[in-house]
This record gives C-alpha cells, structure tokens and sequence, in this order.
C-alpha cells in the first residue's frame, strides 16, 4: 500500500471488535534513509491499534537522465525561463500547449539564437512537479511527496514526458511484495494490453518483449528476483544543460550542480550521482536513460569514470550512433515533416533551415546529434540521385561524414550558407571579446570537430552492464510474443498491446536529394555545381556551367512510406522504421552482436538488448513494452548490488 494509505481487518472504529483491529500505515522514506509516517488524529472512541511499517531494507538509488529539451533551463542573469517544453498533463491537455508553440513557432532566427545560448542556460531544478500520475489519465497515491520530490531533482526534468514513469517506478520497485504477497506490475497483467502488458514481469520469457541477449524469465523463487526483493529503491532525476556537450553534462551529472535563482536570491543544490550514492550509503546507483540521456551517461563513463559510480544502466530510444534528420534540419529545419509534426517540431527546433541553425550550430550537445562516425558502419547515407531514383553522387564515401558533409563548403554539404550562423550577432560579439582573432565559420568548424571527436570517444563505449530497449520494428508486431494463447474462451481478447502502426513511428535512414539530373551527367560534373537559390526548407537550384543546365533538387521531407507499397524501402526515399526520430539503423548499434543481421563489432557491455516497436521517441517510456523491459533490467543490474547483511 501506499504512504498514505491505511488498511484495518474491515468494520468500523466502533465496532465491539474494534480493539482487535489493526490500521496499518505504510512508511515514506526520510532524506537520511530513516521511515517516518504521518498519522491523523482519531476520536479516543477509536481503539484500533496503529502500526508504521518500516522499510529497513538498504537502499540502491535509480537516477534518470532526460532526452534533449527534456530539461528545464533558465536564464543564469534573470531566472527567467530559456526553455521549459509546454506540458500536456494539465486540465486542457494537448491544448494546455497551445499558447507555449504558437510562441516559440513566431519566435526569429535571431531571437532563437539569443534565447538559446548555452553559456546563459543552466539547467533548474524548480520546475512543476507530479507526483500523483503514473500515465494514461491514471491518478494513483503518492509515493513520494511534492517537497521529496523535488530534493530528488524531479523538477529539473519535463513533467508531462517523465514524471508518470518515476512515480510509476517508485511504486513498483519498492512493492515487488506487499504483506508477504506479490504485487503490482510483477504479478498483474492488464487484459486490454493499454496501461500495462498482457503478461506480467515474473514467469514470462523475455523474448516476449523484443529481448535478445543473456537471460531467462524471472520467477518468484529466484534468485535474482529475491536479491531485488532485499533492498528498496528511491527514485531520482538529474536534468543537465542541454545546449553544452554531453561531455560537460556527463561530468555535471556525476558532480551535481548549484542553481541560483537571481529573482529568489536562493541557491537550490541538484544533486550528483556521486551526492546520491552518498546520501544513500551504497557505492553505486542504477542509471535510467532518454535518448540523448544516453549519450551523456556514455560521455560520462568514457570521460569523466562514472562506471565505478553505477551498477548498471538501461538506455531507452537512444540515439546510439546519432539520428540523420539532425543533420537534413541544416537545411530543411522542421517545419515541413509533415501533420502536427511541421508545427510541433517548427516550433520546437525551428521552422526552416535559418531557425534551426541559429540553436543547433551554437549548441555543442544538440550538434553531437548528428550522425556518428560509425553510423550504419559508415555507409553513405546523404544521397543526391535522379528522379527515377538512381544515385548521382552520395556521402560519406570514405566513412568521414565530418570531412565529406559537414565541414563541405560546397552547395551539397551541410551548410552551404554561413551566413545563417550568426543572424543576432551574438556570436561574433563573444568572439571579438575572445580577442582570439576567429571567425564566425571557423568557430563552426571547430564546434563540429570538438563534436565529432566527443562522438569517437563513444564509440563501442557502454558500461558492462547495459540493458537497451528502442522500437526497432516499427509497429508492434503479433509473432513478437510467443506462447499466445488459441483458448476459444479467450476470443475477443486482445492477443498484443497496443501501440502505433508503422506510419506513425517511420523516420529518416538516409537523407534523399532528388533531381531532375540528365542522363549522362555525372558526379564530377554534379559537384561543381553553382547554387543558384536555396529555400532553407529543402529545395535547391543548382546550375552546371559545363552543359549551362539548372537542376533543381528536392529533400524527402515527410517521413512516408514509399507510394504504392506498406514497407520501407530506403533506397526509394531514405525512409526506414524507427521511433519518428531515431532510426532502427543507429539504434541497432546497441544490439550488435546480440541480434541477428545487424552488422559491427559487438557492442561491449550490452547484455540484452530489447527490440520493440509500437512507440514514439518523446512517449516510449509511456508504453507497456519499454516499462516491461525496465522492471526486467532493474532487476537484473540489480545482481551487481553485494547479499544485503541482513
């Protein structure tokens, strides 16, 4: 039961039996570790005996690390919001984050570049808090309050997007067991397979749930399930400042950071990995990731030796080897992929090229995003063909995308206009006080170099003990579960959870140019191209001086299907299945050498990789499939954990 719930063996206070009765409070767990309860006062009438139940199992802490734009920022100068993503879980809803994209969808190229700055941002720990919402319109009893909440750093992450999960989390992992009987998600399925799964974390095979790798079914009289059942877990958020390199956010989550808010005049202290583990006498905490969360927890272990700080982590949706709609936003921005998407991501990241380049180009962490040295092994995956889809010229074609794309001056290359680096001036103004004698572009390049050496920092880089779970198949698909059940009793039930179809999740695997190019023509003569006009929003005029022809070029905007098929073809238009934003191809990387036909050298340290689908990126960890494969790796990083001595 809950921290505020009571229980008693039924009647009433007043009962001739009521001395006999038991009311039962469940304690909440002290900052020191301790249990304490808050009781109401009752009339002397009342005679039923009170009894606080004391957790003293020892404690593991699990930390969260958010996505991109998952943490709240502020202005270190005015304390003013720099960037809180609008919430959905309000009494409006969806609507509720109407006025906040109407807003930033207005917002200039110049004032995105002066909001987004990262030397002004610092990540805040002050945001809204939900305590009380497990996800899909549920209201459930708080297992931690609002103040304990916030000490745990739930405010410096995006409420709607993540809170549901962490308190869902501190519920279900410190009641595996309630009086002496499992409990919860561990033991109860939900049969409409919408707010849990169709079959329960204990005695159902992994592979149920997309696994590939090392381990069984988890049962009640295991071992691994018992050693879980020893210790509790508190549930913590660090948000970090999103702008700035995920390497200076990997050390800043391990050391924890000071907000001063200039309009309160008060410091609020967002604890370090390291403050956590202390604060909890253990040595070690279990790591929970979000997308770009990923990256910085794979940063911090790789640079900062967070890896004697952590039993194990569990990467959800990340972008393992970077996402190539990253890199065709440069010149697209995105305002134009089509439905609620162009206004949502048009308001969000930009909506055309200018936009988009003013945040992203400054922003080191967002720039990291883009694809990878090693992603999809280095094959080419920016592509100039005819329209009859045959490819012209394509890049990388020596696996350095750095070289070959984004530092390509050239009318192909990413940023072909660097005057669209800079649109307030707030840039060169910093550099002039530098006094370094730089410029503008060549700061951008050597942003991009610092980034992509960050990127091979990274590469085959994962603690020992990983577990990853990413929708690599699109839509759920029925074969996914074995073992379901033909009863005729059960007909009408549903035999999969529910999630998105496959047009819902699709995303950009290559990035496709296609041109009215003349047989004949060739790449030679392709790249000495003159551009003629670019529209910043994915069509380019190209002309070739040598036949005194004009080419126009147009990106694959909307992430669709081909026409007239229902299954990707990447070669067609670059369009594969994925998340909406990460593509299968980056993160198969986690899952090489563990699932069959992904190519690579395996990723070390992963121990089972979950290949799911059915959800979004932004929505993953509010889908049943991705809780089910986090309970399941809880349990098992859990092992590292030493026999508690009591």
């Amino acid at each position: 039961m809950s921290d505020n719930q009571t229980g008693n063996q039924g009647g009433t206070p007043f009962d001739d039996d009521a001395e006999q009765q038991v009311v039962q409070q469940t304690g909440r767990t002290h900052a020191d570790g301790s249990s304490y309860g808050t009781f109401t006062l009752t009339p002397e009438s009342d005679k039923r005996s009170k009894e606080l139940l004391c957790d003293v199992r020892p404690i593991i802490p699990v930390i969260f690390l958010p996505g991109v734009m998952g943490s709240l920022l502020a202005d270190k100068d005015t304390g003013d919001e720099l960037f809180f993503a609008p919430n959905t879980d309000g009494m409006l809803g969806s609507v509720g984050a109407l006025p906040a994209l109407i807003g930033l969808w207005f917002k200039s190229a110049s004032s995105r570049e002066t909001q987004f700055d990262p030397t002004q941002a610092a990540v805040t720990p002050l945001g809204p808090i939900n305590v009380g919402k497990h996800g899909k319109g549920d209201t459930a009893d708080q297992f931690v309050d609002e103040v304990e909440a916030r000490r745990r750093g739930w405010g410096s992450v995006h409420r709607t997007s993540y809170h549901p999960v962490l308190a869902w989390l501190e519920e279900q992992l410190n009641q595996p067991m309630r009086l002496g009987k499992p409990h919860g998600a561990w033991v109860e399925p939900d049969p409409t397979g919408e707010k849990w799964t169709l079959k329960p974390v204990i005695d159902t095979d992994p592979v149920d749930y997309g696994a590939y790798g090392t381990g069984e079914k988890i049962t009640l009289d295991s071992a691994a399930f018992k050693r879980f059942s020893k210790y509790r877990y508190r549930v913590y958020a660090i948000g970090y400042n999103w702008l700035q390199s995920n390497a200076d956010s990997g050390q800043q989550v391990v050391e924890g950071s000071d907000y001063y808010d200039p309009k309160t005049k008060k410091t609020t202290r967002l604890m370090g990995i390291k403050e956590i583990c202390a604060e909890n006498h253990t040595g070690k905490a279990i790591i929970l990731t979000h997308s770009m969360g990923g990256l910085v927890a794979r940063m911090a272990i790789a640079m900062h030796g967070a890896e004697n700080w952590m039993h194990g982590v569990f990467h959800n949706v990340q972008p393992a080897t970077g996402a190539p709609v990253a890199a065709k936003r440069f010149r697209t921005g995105g305002g134009n992929e089509g439905g609620i998407n162009s206004f949502i991501n048009g308001s969000l990241v930009g909506r055309d090229a200018g936009e988009f380049i003013a945040v992203m180009a400054n922003a080191p962490g967002p720039l990291e995003l883009i694809p990878m040295p090693d992603y999809d092994n280095g094959e080419a995956w920016w592509v100039f063909s005819r329209l009859n889809g045959e490819v012209v010229m394509q890049f990388p074609q020596n696996g350095d995308a750095y070289n070959e794309i984004y530092l390509n001056p050239n009318w192909y290359g990413l940023l072909p206009d660097p005057a669209l680096l800079d649109p307030a001036g707030t840039l060169k103004k910093q550099l002039d006080k530098a006094g370094q004698g730089e410029t503008v572009t060549e700061n951008f390049w050597g942003t991009v170099q610092a980034a992509v050496e960050k990127q091979r920092k990274i590469k085959d880089t994962y603690h020992g003990k990983t577990y990853v779970a990413y929708n690599g198949n699109g839509a759920i698909k029925p074969e996914s579960q074995t073992g379901a059940s033909t009863d005729s009793s059960d007909k009408g039930k549903p035999g999969i959870e529910k999630g998105l179809p496959l047009t819902k999740v699709l995303t950009w695997g290559k990035v496709i140019w296609t041109g009215n190019v003349p047989s004949g023509v060739s790449e030679k003569e392709l790249s000495a191209a003159t551009l003629l006009h670019d529209s910043h929003t994915g069509n380019v005029r190209v002309h070739l001086a040598s036949r005194d022809l004009t080419i126009e070029f147009e990106v694959q905007k909307v992430p669709k299907l081909p026409a007239g098929t229902d299954a990707p073809d990447p070669n067609k238009n670059g369009i594969i299945a994925g998340d909406g934003t990460v593509p299968t191809w980056s993160a198969d990387a986690q899952a090489r050498g563990l699932r069959p036909g992904v190519k690579g050298n395996p990723a070390k340290g992963v121990q089972m990789a979950f290949v799911q689908g059915g959800y979004n990126h932004q929505g993953s960890y509010d889908h049943p499939w991705t809780r089910w494969a986090l309970l399941y790796s809880v349990v098992q990083i859990a092992q590292d954990a030493p026999e508690p001595s009591c």
